[in-house]
């Protein structure tokens, strides 16, 4: 499992990609309903994909985007910042070492 920490934490390095984690003091918050991706596309619009543990389909419709928009600016507000999300995982790999 360190070596998955440690991806993660390489990945941060690109300027595209932010990794932040919900430390357990949030208890209970709404990204814990299920995964679901956001990506914005070079036009500047968005799109989703909703997964359960059989399938996974497109969040289809502006009333289904706007709602997983929302619950990702919810679990966002849960998170840890960007830089101490990374301490967080470098501690985390270093401990398992």
């Amino acid at each position: 499992m360190v070596e998955q920490v440690k991806h993660l934490i390489a990945g941060t390095e690109r300027p595209n990609v932010s990794v932040h984690v919900i430390p357990l003091s949030a208890g209970l918050h709404v990204g814990l309903y299920g995964p679901f991706h956001l990506a914005r596309g070079a036009d500047g619009s968005w799109v989703a994909m909703m997964e359960t543990q059989l399938t996974a389909a497109p969040a289809t419709g502006e009333a289904d985007l706007a709602t997983l928009l929302a619950r990702w600016e919810t679990v966002r507000n849960e998170a840890l910042s960007r830089q101490q999300s990374i301490e967080l995982l470098k501690e985390v790999a270093k401990s398992w070492t």
